[in-house]
């Protein structure tokens, strides 16, 4: 399921495309009055979605800030198309001749490309949702409203456009006359079907096989803490003591609609699927319970939890994760990526990595520029789109960064060797024609063994 949320006329518009596009029933929307609303609205929809879709960035950062979110997080970019399509409504409002305009949000490059394509001297006045020097942070409103009031104020410009609701409607009030970029639907249909791909992914990912390895260390033979009965494991309290671990690892599989396996006298393990252990480390992680509190297992039980693609790996992340849970005591949870995310009731969820000074996954994030992290979010992205076919535009859209660093990791990627040009793509709907990508994305990933 997709979850929509913008503002209300945003968020109508994406509806009706999912509609004509067949995705109807596979779409909810929710529109805020403010874009503060965005947190809650994300937080509600999460429940049932597994990808949430924004109509803008704003709203997008603000719930991303959020703690607990599950759903992917997405959001539709102001492209150039949507800018084409201001510039047609604005040369005919102003009977041909464009005004002279503030703008936010869209990156100047675009802008400037638009402008030349119409053979026309870009505007001066252009204002990027996020300051070059902390790209991460998003301007607030007040500021963006400033900008466009000193400027229209000093009679500078005739008109200020804005990709963002709220500012569009403080600049009314105001007195000043503006015109607000909203998305195509060419654009959201894109979007939309990027946003389906991955929620098919993501069901599936909920399939892929969790291991939840227990271990009971007073189990061990010798250990002698027993009192009376025959020495170690075969004294009647060792023997109690097992029943009591074996008991209570067996609700746990219960719980979890998993299979439980012995591996030694001290060791269990828990065969489930990612999505029903996911949900239970959620569960832990808000306070509310579940199979995996430490309040339902008995104290003297270490626990590790291992996703991966196959059985194996899944049970071998789980015996990193219980390595990492010895240090502090909480439960850990390894991904097959790398990802170590330590879960607790008592302090907020923090996640690092187990393989980032890994020798070859250093030196194929050297060629292209990028850090370890970055270079497996580059490879997750290229996961979510054809990378036998794939553009920049496609490639920023999925891994969540602007076009114009989108066509440099494409050159990187092409540089190294892992990227290579087919030729060009475009029609009388989409805007400029893109050059389309084949990926080799096995490049990506070092060989077991280098």
């Amino acid at each position: 399921m997709i979850g929509v949320v913008g503002p209300a006329d945003s968020t109508a518009l994406a509806l009706a495309v999912a509609a004509e596009e067949g995705l109807a029933d596979h779409v909810v929307g929710r529109a805020y009055g403010t874009v503060e609303e965005a947190q809650a609205l994300a937080l509600e929809l999460d429940r049932i979605c597994q990808v949430l879709l924004f109509t803008g960035r704003v709203p997008w950062a603000l719930a991303r800030a959020s703690e607990g979110l599950r759903a992917s997080l997405r959001y539709v970019p102001h492209s150039g198309a949507d800018l084409y399509r201001t510039l047609v409504h604005l040369l005919r409002e102003f009977r041909g001749e464009l005004p002279r305009i503030t703008l936010d949000t869209i990156q100047r490059s675009v802008v400037r490309e638009a402008y030349v394509d119409l053979g026309l001297e870009p505007p001066e006045h252009i204002l990027s949702l996020t300051p070059d020097a902390d790209p991460e942070h998003i301007r607030p409103t007040a500021e963006i409203v400033g900008f466009h009031l000193e400027r229209f104020r000093a009679g500078d410009v005739d008109v200020c456009v804005t990709c963002l609701g709220e500012v569009d409607r403080e600049l009314r009030a105001a007195g000043v006359r503006t015109w607000r970029i909203t998305h195509t639907r060419a654009v959201l249909r894109d979007a939309l079907h990027q946003a389906d791909l991955a929620a098919r992914l993501a069901i599936t990912e909920t399939t892929q096989p969790a291991a939840v390895l227990v271990q009971a260390p007073a189990l061990r033979a010798g250990d002698g803490s027993g009192g009376g009965g025959t020495a170690g494991g075969g004294s009647y309290e060792a023997q109690r003591r097992r029943l009591r671990a074996r008991e209570a690892v067996l609700d746990l599989a219960e719980r979890l609609q998993g299979r439980l396996a012995e591996l030694d006298e001290a060791t269990f393990i828990v065969y489930a699927n990612r999505g029903t252990v996911e949900g239970a480390v959620s569960r832990l992680m808000s306070g509310n319970g579940g199979p995996l509190d430490p309040e339902r297992l008995p104290a003297d039980l270490r626990v590790g939890v291992g996703m991966g693609a196959t059985v194996p790996g899944a049970e071998e992340n789980a015996r990193k994760a219980l390595v990492m849970g010895e240090r502090d005591g909480d439960l850990h949870v390894a991904y097959a990526d790398g990802a170590v995310m330590r879960a607790s009731r008592d302090r907020p969820a923090e996640t690092y990595r187990l393989r980032e000074t890994d020798a070859p996954t250093l030196r194929i994030a050297r060629e292209l520029g990028l850090g370890p992290l970055a270079l497996t979010r580059l490879t997750q992205a290229l996961r979510q789109v054809d990378a036998s076919a794939v553009t920049a535009a496609e490639l920023a859209q999925a891994y969540g960064i602007e076009a114009r660093s989108a066509r440099r990791l494409m050159t990187a990627l092409q540089r190294a060797g892992i990227a290579t040009r087919l030729g060009r793509q475009g029609g009388p709907r989409a805007g400029r024609p893109q050059t389309v990508y084949r990926i080799d994305v096995g490049r990506l990933i070092p060989a077991e063994g280098e």
